[in-house]
C-alpha cells in the first residue's frame, strides 16, 4: 500500500493482467487518484541539493535534510571532474548508435565504451570500485556493457569491476555515490519516456551522476523537459581536471584554477585512458624497481564468450541482475524445497 508513486510501478509479467486489468497500478496509487489524504515525502537526505533540483519538480515540497549541506562529503567536489552532474553527448561510433541485434535487446556500443573509459579514469585516480555503479535503461546495454568490462579491466588488479552493473528498473531503492548512467537510444525515447523511470534514473546518486546519451534526442521530449533543461545548461561535452586524484580538498562551490581538459568524444577518452594507465604503470614500476621488489605485470585480460542467457525481451523473467552469470543455468529458476521439520529444540539455537 505504501510507496512513492513518482516511481516505478509493480512490474506485472501477463500483460492481460497489465493491460486489461490495470494491475501494474499499485493500491497506493489508486488511493492518491481518488484523493485520499497523503502524507508526502518533503525532505530527502541522500543526493546533493543540485543532484536532487533534476528530480525535484516532481514534488510538491521537497526539501533537503541538514546534513545534506553540512556534511563534508557533500561540500567536497568529486575529484577528477568540474561538475558534480553532467550530460554527455555521445554520437555514433563507425556510423553506428544503438542497434538491436534481437527484438528489444537495444545496445549502444559507442555509450557502453564511454562508460567504461570513464569507470576507469576514476579508478585510476583513486576512486573506490565499491562507490562507482552503471545504470542503463535496457537489458541488452547491460549486457554489453558487463562484456566491455570484462574485457579491458575486470582482471586488471589495478582497476577491476565496478560495485554493480544492472538496469534503472533493477537498480530502484538502491543508491550508490557515483553513477554512470546510459541511456542507450539515439532513434527513439523509448521507455524513458516514461517519467517515473527518469526519476529513479536520477536519484539513484548521492555525490557524482554522469549521464551519456544522444542530447539532441532526449533534449527534444516534453515529458523530459525539466530535468534536461538543467543538464542541456551545462557543456555536454566531458569536463575533466587532470591534477587531482581521490579524494580532493577542493570544493564543490569553489572554481577551479586550472582549466578543464574537454573530452571530445568517445574515441579521445578511450586513448586519454590507455596513456593514463600506461603512465600508472610505468611509475609503478619504477618504483618496484627503486624499492628492489619484483615487478609482475598486472593482470592479463581473456576476452569472454557473451556473460550468459540473453532474454529476449526487457522484461524477460530469466533475465538477472546478478553479476555472475557465468552459466545460462544458473539463471533458470529453482523450485522451493520444503524444510524439514524439526521436532526437538536446541535450547542454545532459541531465539529470545
Amino acid at each position: 500500500m505504501i510507496g512513492d508513486h513518482h516511481q516505478l510501478p509493480p512490474v506485472i509479467k501477463n500483460m492481460a493482467f497489465q493491460k486489461y486489468s490495470n494491475m501494474e497500478q499499485s493500491l497506493f496509487t489508486r488511493l492518491v487518484r481518488l484523493g485520499v489524504p497523503t502524507v508526502d515525502l518533503d525532505g530527502q537526505g541522500r543526493a546533493r541539493s543540485s543532484i536532487c533540483d533534476l528530480y525535484r519538480w516532481r514534488y510538491k515540497h521537497l526539501g533537503n535534510l541538514k546534513h545534506v549541506e553540512s556534511w563534508k562529503e557533500y561540500q567536497l567536489a568529486n575529484a577528477g571532474f568540474e561538475y558534480d552532474f553532467q550530460l554527455v553527448d555521445v554520437q555514433d561510433f563507425n556510423g553506428v548508435g544503438e542497434s538491436e541485434p534481437s527484438p528489444y535487446f537495444y545496445q549502444n556500443l559507442a555509450e557502453a565504451e564511454y562508460c567504461v573509459a570513464v569507470f576507469m579514469f576514476m579508478r585510476l585516480i583513486g576512486y573506490p570500485a565499491s562507490k562507482i555503479t552503471i545504470l542503463t535503461t535496457y537489458n541488452g546495454q547491460k549486457h554489453l556493457i558487463r562484456d566491455v568490462i570484462n574485457t579491458r579491466c575486470a582482471n586488471n588488479p589495478l582497476i577491476g569491476k565496478p560495485h554493480k552493473v544492472t538496469t534503472v528498473d533493477k537498480y530502484q531503492g538502491q543508491q550508490n555515490d557515483y553513477i554512470l548512467l546510459s541511456l542507450v537510444r539515439t532513434r527513439a525515447v523509448g521507455h524513458l519516456r516514461d517519467v517515473r523511470r527518469l526519476v529513479v534514473a536520477m536519484s539513484r546518486a548521492r555525490l557524482g551522476l554522469y549521464i551519456f546519451a544522444r542530447v539532441a534526442l532526449f533534449r527534444n521530449c516534453f515529458e523530459l523537459a525539466p530535468a534536461f533543461e538543467q543538464l542541456t545548461a551545462r557543456p555536454t561535452k566531458l569536463h575533466l581536471f587532470l591534477n587531482e586524484v581521490f579524494p580532493t580538498q577542493r570544493r564543490n562551490d569553489q572554481k577551479a584554477s586550472l582549466k578543464p581538459m574537454v573530452v571530445k568524444d568517445m574515441s579521445h577518452m578511450a586513448n586519454f585512458v590507455y596513456t593514463l594507465y600506461m603512465g600508472r604503470v610505468k611509475q609503478m614500476k619504477e618504483y618496484y624497481e627503486q624499492m628492489g621488489h619484483k615487478w609482475e605485470k598486472p593482470g592479463e585480460v581473456k576476452v569472454p564468450e557473451h556473460e550468459g542467457f540473453i532474454s529476449s525481451h526487457p522484461g524477460e523473467d530469466r533475465d538477472t541482475d546478478s553479476e555472475d552469470e557465468e552459466e545460462a543455468g544458473k539463471q533458470l529458476p529453482v523450485p522451493m524445497e520444503e524444510e524439514p521439520i524439526n521436532d526437538s529444540i536446541d535450547d542454545d539455537n532459541t531465539v529470545q
